[in-house]
């Protein structure tokens, strides 16, 4: 099979709340937070400079996209060989240099993530919502999501951009493998335009206190990384989700992010932008969505995954 980069899904608790309005997106504002000027053209110096950084220098590795900009920078003769896909950077950002030539100010896209808990969604009142993509719920362990088929037809019907996500059971290594043959098995019909994640998160542990897993943060990783693996193995761009705490807690952070691009959770009320360098931000799990009749994750997109996926021929593209 042909390799790709992509990433991996751990989940966080919903615990503290952004609402968001009936049926629209708040702004995503700025403040200071980077050290390396302004490389989004915003008028702004924050993290999101940080992630224009990651998202925008693009190697390119037996003929696919490595996202992490310091991974991308060590590919011989492929620092910036495939940065058009997103929008030309020049050589100055490797080197952190002057605000000279720099390609469009970053856009983003909003959108939400979904599972048999949103129950029956009316897709055109989402996409006119604003809703430019959906994260849905394909799969836990080796069973198919119940609502998978409905979300997933509903979306592209209605024209919205999809990705999916895939939750864990495992407890070893050597079960992954069914993990990633049931998640290729369920979403091979679909052609993707956002990334396929893995969740591992705290219900993954029988319990916080006395589980031995919880102690390992090898083995955690080591699962973690063995489903990215096959499924970029697969042809799909993987990715990790995973919140603030837990893979400080559990896992070996720098093996998955070093290499796969991450979907972070963080819901505090004090945030206008992402506090750590991501390729999506769930910024809030109390969202209200005109189509749907419960509360929803709110999401924001930094990257134009379709562009990757169509470029590289990627998630069934």
């Amino acid at each position: 099979m042909r390799k790709i980069f992509s990433a991996f899904i751990t989940a966080a608790v919903c615990a503290a709340a952004m609402v968001s309005s009936m049926n629209g997106f708040s702004a995503v504002s700025a403040a200071t937070s980077s050290v390396y000027g302004d490389l989004n053209g915003d008028g702004a110096v924050n993290v999101l400079d940080q992630i224009h950084l990651k998202q925008n220098v693009i190697g390119v590795k037996e003929e696919f996209p490595v996202t992490n900009w310091k991974a991308a920078a060590k590919v011989p003769g492929g620092d910036i060989a495939a940065a058009e896909v997103i929008g030309r950077m020049n050589d100055w950002l490797l080197t952190f240099g002057t605000h000279e030539d720099l390609s469009s100010p970053m856009r983003v896209q909003h959108g939400i993530d979904v599972s048999k808990w949103q129950g029956d969604v009316d897709w055109e009142k989402v996409k006119n919502a604003g809703v430019e993509f959906v994260m849905i719920k394909a799969g836990e362990g080796t069973e198919v999501e119940p609502k998978f088929l409905q979300n997933i037809t509903g979306a592209k019907n209605a024209g919205i951009q999809c990705g999916i996500y895939w939750f864990s059971s495992a407890r070893d290594v050597e079960s992954v493998a069914a993990e990633v043959e049931a998640c290729i098995k369920t979403i091979e019909p679909y052609q993707l335009e956002f990334p396929v994640v893995y969740d591992f998160e705290y219900r993954c542990f029988y319990d916080l206190e006395n589980d031995p897993m919880t102690k390992d943060r090898k083995l955690c990783t080591d699962i973690i990384y063995a489903f990215l693996d096959g499924m970029r193995n697969a042809g799909y761009y993987s990715m990790l989700y995973s919140n603030k705490n837990f893979p400080v807690l559990y896992l070996e952070k720098k093996r998955l992010t070093d290499e796969f691009d991450f979907w972070y959770a963080n819901y505090s009320k004090s945030l206008t932008e992402p506090d750590e360098v991501c390729g999506i931000w769930q910024r809030s799990c109390t969202g209200r969505i005109d189509g749907i009749g419960y509360d929803v994750d709110l999401d924001v997109s930094y990257v134009d995954y379709k562009t990757i996926m169509e470029t590289y021929h990627l998630n069934g593209y």
